[in-house]
């Protein structure tokens, strides 16, 4: 399936699409395209993208990874993670309770809320929608 797609830096030019798409989302815009990577597909438009942020300790943090809903089942939320996940060594995120069942197939488990990041956490913390959504922090090490 990884013909289908290619990974790449996001391109400021990227920006508006991946706002629009977080909008839609009810998440915030991005303020730039910095740790942004983006599945896209063989006409260059994106189908998925992945936003790290990092600790004080320099741990990677996903917040968030983005499959667009028709693309969903191809294997781009799990490229992404992939790619992340060998670039970093180790991954961290908070997954909304309906997709831990996904990351678990990925070898991620639950970790300690104070293992993640604050400005992640934070997230979580402040969401109106916290109770429906059933956020888990997750994690994996490869080194």
């Amino acid at each position: 399936m990884a013909d289908l797609f290619t990974i790449r830096d996001a391109q400021e030019n990227d920006l508006s699409v991946l706002n629009a798409y977080n909008y839609q989302e009810g998440m915030d815009a991005f303020p730039s395209i910095e740790n942004i990577r983006v599945a896209v597909n063989s006409e260059g438009e994106i189908v998925g993208y992945l936003r790290l942020a990092f600790s004080p300790e320099g741990i990677a943090h996903v917040n968030p990874v983005v499959t667009y809903p028709t693309w969903r089942g191809y294997g781009v939320g799990r490229a992404l993670m992939d790619e992340a996940l060998e670039r970093y060594g180790e991954l961290r995120f908070v997954a909304r309770g309906a997709s831990v069942g996904f990351y678990e197939k990925l070898g991620y488990a639950a970790i300690p809320w104070e293992d993640v990041c604050l400005d992640v956490a934070e997230d979580c913390r402040v969401c109106t929608l916290v109770d429906e959504c059933n956020p888990q922090p997750m994690g994996k090490k490869i080194r």
